[in-house]
Order: structure tokens, then sequence, then C-alpha cells
């Protein structure tokens, strides 16, 4: 499995009878799932400081998110594409990870911790509007499994994530009106799935299987397809390229992550970086020409971008801090 994950321990038999009961059905018929009247639940106000004044006004335009420790806690920033114009986006007093635009642009999914009376603390799915209001978790109530690595269907009404149960993941839909949840792939009983996202038409998921192996799945389980080989470990972070024909990802070749992209009109595949530091986490600009990466050539992590066809990297961020999880939007 990736290696960026850490493997929970097992939770024992009432959280696996638990799972083992989800189904690849609509959330509302999982037992995961929150009464429909619920409502979501508000976040109690444990930030910092408020985000920074601008945060309502400034930023239009082409924007990626990512995440810092620049100013203390780690939190979600957003920037122009040129490193310019950097403002925060959350100050809660945990970290905040994983930053996923909606397709509209108007929400932003990420990752904090989140706290479960009976056994500690895990990885959440939070959500907030673009320009700093309804901030809340997915999910009304916190639960006993880390969920992490969240995307935005085209449509806005699902999230895909992974989301760890007895230490692997496996791949699930949020409704991010109701909270329900439910497994893409079958529950225990489907493949594992790391570093889900959607293709521009919300049928289908890329994502990676347990063996390093790139895979597509349809959004109802159907359809599964491998594109790329393992072993396990080899692979990371695929992301579609806006019109869907390209599949951009971290690849392990030789001993050293870089960034590759698969075309899947011809089957072909280049090599987009050659640095002896690791390339991770890209993420298509809208128009499809340039990929932003995370690399730790200069020292730290830091944001870096380069043309999806190959050529110039550029570096966008200058700190000393590790910096990473970039998220252009759409």
């Amino acid at each position: 499995m990736p290696a960026r994950h850490s493997q929970r321990a097992v939770f024992g038999t009432a959280l696996l009878a638990l799972a083992l009961a989800v189904t690849a059905c609509d959330g509302g018929d999982s037992p995961l799932a929150p009464d429909a009247a619920e409502p979501l639940a508000a976040e109690p106000g444990a930030e910092r400081a408020p985000a920074a004044p601008e945060f309502l006004t400034a930023g239009t335009g082409p924007r990626i998110l990512f995440s810092s420790p620049r100013t203390g806690g780690t939190d979600i920033y957003r920037m122009a594409p040129d490193g310019t114009n950097v403002v925060r986006v959350t100050s809660f007093t945990g970290a905040e990870t994983l930053p996923a635009w909606s397709w509209d642009n108007k929400r932003i999914a990420l990752v904090r911790t989140r706290v479960d009376a009976s056994t500690g603390w895990y990885s959440d799915i939070f959500l907030m509007n673009a320009d700093g209001t309804g901030k809340h978790w997915a999910r009304p109530t916190a639960s006993p499994f880390d969920m992490t690595e969240p995307a935005w269907s085209p449509d806005g009404t699902h999230l895909v994530v992974s989301v760890w149960v007895l230490g692997a993941g496996r791949l699930a839909l949020i409704n991010p009106a109701t909270g329900g949840i439910a497994f893409v792939n079958s529950g225990l009983a489907g493949p594992e799935g790391y570093f889900p996202t959607f293709d521009p038409t919300g049928q289908t998921i890329v994502y990676v299987t347990a063996a390093g192996t790139l895979e597509t799945i349809h959004a109802d389980g159907s359809g599964r397809q491998s594109l790329t080989a393992g072993p396990a470990g080899s692979t990371v972070g695929p992301a579609f390229s806006p019109d869907g024909k390209r599949i951009a990802f971290g690849r392990n070749i030789g001993g050293n992550f870089d960034i590759y992209v698969k075309n899947l009109v011809t089957g072909t595949v280049k090599r987009l970086t050659t640095n002896v530091a690791p390339d991770l986490d890209p993420t298509w600009s809208a128009d499809g020409s340039r990929i932003a990466f995370t690399s730790s050539r200069s020292g730290a992590n830091q944001i870096w971008t380069v043309p999806s066809s190959g050529g110039t990297q550029v570096r966008i961020t200058h700190t000393t801090v590790a910096e990473g999880s970039p998220a252009w939007s759409h």
C-alpha cells in the first residue's frame, strides 16, 4: 500500500461487523449513514485566530490550494499559479491537509483530525465554502476509522474518499448533503483503494491498489480496469486531466518518485520529471497546460509546476518549511 499512509490497528469484531454491513448502494441504506434529517454538525469554533481579512475578497481566477505550517499549525492556503497572493484559508488548532476544490470552485473539502470518544483521534473529512463560510464536518458524527483523500464528483453530489477499515483503505462515496456513506466496491469484499479521484464525466474513478496498480472503476463499482502494473508502493496520487484523456501520477521507477502522464487515447506514458528528489501529488491546471506537484529538491517540500507536455520546472513556493498537497482550481 502507499507509504504515506500509516496503518490503523484492527478495531475488533464490532467494527468488522459494521463495515461488512456497508453496501455499494445509496448511502441512506448504510448503517454508517446518519439520519438524513439530522443537521450537519457545525464547527464549534476551534480556530486559532480569524482567517486573513482578504480571504473573502482576494483570489479570483485560477488558484492553487496547498497545505503548510508556515504560520505555526498546518493550515490550508491558497495562491495564484505563480505563487503570489498567498492567503490562509484555515486556522484551526489541529492539522489540515489534502485540500480539494469542488468542480465549480465554490466549495473545498479537506482532511482534519477528529476525536471519536471511544477510540481516539482519526482523520476525517471537513467541508467549507470557498469564501470561508459554511464550515462543517462532512458527516455529523465522528467515526472510529480514518477517512482521507477526498475528491469531488463533477456535479458536487458526492465525495470519493479512502476509508481505512481493519488496516486497509477502501473506496467510498460520501453524500455531502446528508453525510451518508457507502463503499464503491463491495466494502471489504472489494479491492483496496487509495488516492481516488473522479474523471470529468463523474462516471469513472481512478485510484491505486495495494499492489501499486493504477486502476479505474465506475462509480457504481463496475468496470474495474488496470492501467499500469505494480509493484506495491510504486504508484501514488493519480489525477485526471480536465478533458479526461490523460492521467498524471507519481511513479517510483529505479528508487525515486517522479511525475508521469499516461495518455488514455494512445496508451503511451511520458515521464515529466527526473530529479533525484521525490516528486509527488500532481494536479492539473484548468486548461490542462500545466501540472503542479510537490518536490523536496530544494530541501523541504515545496510546490513546483511543469508543462503537462514536459519542459522547464518552476518553483512557486519559497519557504523553509514543508509545503505540499497542491490542488489547482478547475
